[in-house]
């Protein structure tokens, strides 16, 4: 088709479309000039099918290899009006040899071969200018000379993978199978450095830097990386497959170290024509080595060091004058080695790089210790972290990062003191707790930072102030602990009320009472001095003062509003029982018997019960016996709570407990049920396990002053008369246990009932119309 050189050959399918398409079969070698001259075992055309698959062939249409023996090498023509000519051996340089063989799927362009304008050719030939980063040659820029014809260029064979979309050395990475290229994919944990080197190697380019994985949908050849093929062959294995991946291999260009444990040290080697020249330590400053450090994606420089090679190669001539902040080595401003120089023997440079600075040292400090490797800091304390490297280079800036959350982060960045930075931070609170991380940059590379340490930090509640022998936490002699060690503190000219207020705040006491000066005379004890720089409202007593040891004959004394303990209330007797929402229910007219009582901590006292009902307050008081008191009353509806008081350290100290809510329910546990319309004679039903049921006869202690309890309850008057009725057959009833005098307003307030198996029944008569029942 006179269409120059295969570029590419993509498969294309219609998973909706079928369409009718001519199978055939052929076998060639790539030499042939058409289809027919292909070998054909059997027919070359197999058949009409129909079919959602297609075959693209693009071809170079303007660039072609003539006179060679291989699809990679021969003379070069490009297409013109007249049909193909020669180029220009003038700007055709190895940048443009670069465009060409990496247009025909080749490798790197090798050798020349000298080459004269032939006679009868015309001399006006085309003249190309290429960068190197093009696709093709018609994108370099082009003229029209008359000039002698370029020679023959050989290109480094038609490799099996290649890196397209980039440049020369980076770019997404192909393999060719069966004359087909395809994106490579494959586990990449299965894909070993070697591998990725082996790709570098065959494009003539450096070690690997880096790869990429991308998410991409297409035909692709799997790759088995078990093991490494031992011809050209990426991978053992290739598999046509659909996936989703690929990926981008970046190669160094011009750089590479080599043999050192990894890609980042060994011997420097620079790209010089078609192979690898090695460098002299002469001259070869840490700039320089930075540079390559960064250039090769290694990080930063870890050492570089003069090392003896037998048979060495031969070093390059250039003397590099780097300034540290160059992307690539041959940006560098460079210098010939003069003749005299020229002979470095079998010395060469060789560089350890670190892809990432080690993990700085973290310490946590407060103003009167430094932790250390403790994470821990007391709530309210003042404290900082710092971050520290024994690095061979002084680093530009620390960065500190507090993970919030895991989808928050709060970073603070500062620059360095030697070798060193601190981040203060106020008082401990509850937010500070948390997971901590340091890392490092150079100023070489600002943008490349150390591996992280990390610490968390604890904060705890502060416990170095407690009260003593004053029965209460919140009351007695005051103690500090300083150093490990408990001592009382002296009573000296700068201790006030104020210092109290912050020690009962501390100690979630409530706020200081009084506070005094306990003599010990004639004793000297062994105490702390305290000195204070408080203003009243912080919140522990060592944020805003210090400690020294002193001997003494006086203490202090605190005491806080909070020194007694909440008393306790409870419902000892009375037909009541918890609702849905907590609170009380209790029948109306049923008296309830209320205990309310203490911890021992101090004698005597009172207990009183406050009753919040109907937006008035009220309460009853008893003396305090063994510290508790009980009070029996006709419940209302309110809230209830128990009182305790007490006179101490000359002032009336008080403590409530936690309210109680009592609820008024119609439910009064009894009923007279006559079948008619008289509710105040009748069968006796009485409440057991909450329900209402008949009341067996059986029940020995059942009188006529029993009955005049229900009647009373009922407000029907006084009890004419209670008699039983026998029935045919047992029934599941209520049997009443008694502590009844009569004189009670509800049957229940004095007795209590359990289920039973009856065959009689109690019947009640009253003298009068159910009205309000008593409230006694």
């Amino acid at each position: 088709m006179d269409c120059g050189t295969v570029i590419s050959i993509k498969h294309h399918s219609n998973n909706t479309v079928q369409r009718p398409a001519w199978e055939v079969y052929f076998v060639c070698d790539g030499t042939e000039r058409t289809l027919k001259s292909c070998f054909s075992p059997r027919r070359r055309v197999q058949g009409k099918n129909l079919t959602a698959s297609s075959i693209e062939v693009v071809c170079s249409d303007s660039v072609r290899f003539g006179n060679g023996n291989s699809v990679c090498s021969g003379s070069l023509n490009v297409k013109s009006d007249n049909g193909w000519a020669p180029v220009c051996e003038e700007g055709f340089d190895s940048e443009a040899q670069k465009v060409v063989c990496k247009e025909f799927g080749c490798g790197p362009p090798t050798v020349s071969k000298d080459s004269s304008t032939p006679e009868g050719v015309p001399a006006l030939l085309k003249k190309f200018q290429c960068k190197g980063n093009e696709a093709r040659l018609q994108d370099c820029a082009s003229s029209t000379h008359k000039c002698k014809q370029a020679p023959a260029i050989t290109c480094q064979g038609s490799y099996d993978v290649r890196l397209v979309g980039g440049e020369t050395c980076e770019g997404i990475l192909e393999g060719k199978l069966e004359g087909e290229w395809r994106p490579l994919a494959g586990s990449l944990a299965l894909w070993k450095a070697e591998h990725f080197n082996n790709v570098c190697e065959k494009l003539g380019c450096g070690s690997v830097l880096s790869t990429l994985k991308h998410n991409r949908y297409g035909r692709v050849w799997e790759l088995s990386c078990w093991e490494s093929h031992t011809n050209s062959s990426f991978c053992k294995t290739w598999m046509p497959q659909f996936s989703h991946k690929s990926m981008t291999v970046t190669c160094a260009e011009n750089v590479r170290l080599v043999g050192g444990l990894d890609r980042c040290s060994g011997k420097l080697e620079i790209k010089s024509g078609p192979s690898w020249a090695s460098v002299c330590q002469q001259s070869f400053t840490t700039e320089n080595a930075q540079v390559t450090c960064a250039e090769l994606g290694c990080g930063f420089l870890y050492s570089y060091h003069s090392k003896h090679y037998s048979n060495a190669e031969q070093a390059t001539s250039l003397v590099f004058k780097c300034r540290g902040k160059e992307k690539h080595l041959l940006d560098c401003p460079t210098d010939t080695r003069s003749a005299m120089e020229e002979d470095c023997g079998e010395y060469r440079t060789e560089i350890n790089c670190r892809e990432r600075g080690e993990e700085p040292h973290m310490d946590i400090h407060t103003l009167d210790q430094d932790f250390g490797y403790r994470s821990e800091v007391v709530k309210g304390q003042r404290f900082a972290i710092s971050c520290s490297t024994g690095s061979l280079y002084k680093p530009f800036s620390m960065r500190l990062r507090y993970e919030v959350d895991s989808d928050q982060a709060v970073e603070w960045i500062q620059p360095t003191v030697g070798k060193t930075a601190m981040f203060f931070f106020p008082a401990a609170e509850d937010a500070h707790q948390g997971y901590y991380n340091c890392d490092y940059n150079y100023e070489f590379k600002p943008d490349f930072f150390s591996k992280q340490q990390l610490l968390y930090v604890t904060v705890t509640e502060r416990h170095d102030v407690r009260l003593v022998d004053g029965h209460s936490r919140c009351a007695g002699r005051l103690e500090v602990e300083h150093q490990k060690k408990w001592s009382s503190v002296s009573y000296q000219h700068s201790w006030s009320l104020k210092e109290a207020a912050i020690v009962c705040r501390q100690l979630s006491c409530g706020a200081a009472v009084s506070t005094s000066k306990v003599d010990n005379s004639p004793e000297v004890l062994s105490a702390w001095r305290f000195y204070s720089d408080c203003d009243g409202s912080e919140r522990a007593l060592m944020e805003c003062g210090v400690v020294k040891k002193w001997s003494s004959s006086s203490t202090i004394e605190v005491v806080c509003t909070d020194i007694l303990h909440k008393p306790n209330i409870t419902i000892i007797s009375g037909p009541s029982f918890t609702n849905s929402e907590g609170g009380q229910m209790i029948s109306m007219g049923h008296s309830i018997t209320i205990n309310c009582s203490m911890e021992p901590q101090y004698p005597g006292g009172h207990f009183s019960v406050k009753i919040n009902s109907l937006n008035q307050t009220h309460s009853l008081t008893q003396p305090a016996v063994n510290h508790s008191a009980v009070f029996t009353f006709t419940v209302t509806e309110g809230n209830y709570s128990c009182v305790y008081h007490n006179f101490l350290f000359n002032h009336n100290f008080s403590s409530e407990s936690l309210s109680l809510l009592m609820n008024i329910t119609d439910y009064i546990g009894v009923m007279l049920d006559d079948e008619d319309s008289s509710p105040c004679s009748g069968k006796l039903l009485v409440d057991v396990q909450g329900g209402l049921k008949l009341l067996s006869a059986e029940s020995i202690v059942w009188d006529l002053k029993h009955a005049s309890v229900v009647c009373r309850q009922l407000g029907c008057g006084s009890a004419v008369s209670t008699n039983n009725v026998t029935l045919p057959t047992k029934e599941k009833m209520a049997r009443f246990y008694s502590d009844c005098d009569g004189s009670e307003s509800a049957l229940l307030d004095c007795g209590t009932t359990v289920e039973w198996f009856s065959s009689s029944y109690v019947q009640v008569n009253c003298t009068g119309q159910q009205g309000a029942p008593s409230m006694k």
